[in-house]
């Protein structure tokens, strides 16, 4: 039972690499992001006792010109003293097959005041870090920046979002490359 469970975790890997999303630089596909270096986009601080302690920042959002999927990069920061574990932003407005830590993350469209949630696989798993993705990482060192991304579908004529990560204030105004 849990082989069959971790080859359809894999299988949602795999599909999501598999995505092939084209941009002005060429072919983008779902990487493990990189925890250091990252560009930021903009900050927001935590607004809840769960999330004291940690920043968020969106480090990325890129549109593929074929479709209008799109794949956000963000982080999560930890200034505090002790581990932190960062495992509440689940979501609840979509039934996803498993209960994927980061679901809960979702973006807003500045333009239309809409807000999105991570698409949905035909298997009902999220294209997003979570459990079942090969770059999770729940657990926080003191003074670690771990990234985790999000995959939306946006229409194509939407040029910045908003960006809702459950325990922190939204990051405004992030423009789609």
């Amino acid at each position: 039972m849990k082989l069959k469970k971790f080859n359809r975790h894999i299988g949602v890997i795999l599909l999501a690499s598999s995505l092939s999303l084209s941009t002005a630089s060429g072919a983008l596909a779902i990487q493990t992001p990189k925890d250091n270096g990252l560009d930021s986009l903009g900050t927001s601080g935590s607004n809840d006792e769960i999330s004291s302690g940690l920043s968020a920042e969106a480090n990325s959002a890129e549109r593929s010109e074929s479709s209008s999927v799109l794949s956000v990069t963000w982080s999560i920061e930890n200034s505090g003293d002790s581990d932190a574990y960062f495992t509440w932003p689940n979501g609840s407005t979509y039934m996803y097959n498993d209960p994927l830590f980061y679901s809960g993350v979702t973006i807003k469209s500045t333009e239309e005041n809409k807000r999105y949630h991570p698409i949905m696989d035909s298997s009902g798993e999220c294209l997003c870090s979570g459990n079942a993705s090969i770059d999770f990482k729940e657990r926080i060192r003191p003074g670690e920046q771990v990234a985790y991304w999000s995959m939306f579908s946006v229409p194509s004529d939407v040029d910045t979002i908003t960006l809702e990560i459950p325990g922190f204030d939204p990051i405004e105004d992030i423009p789609i490359s």
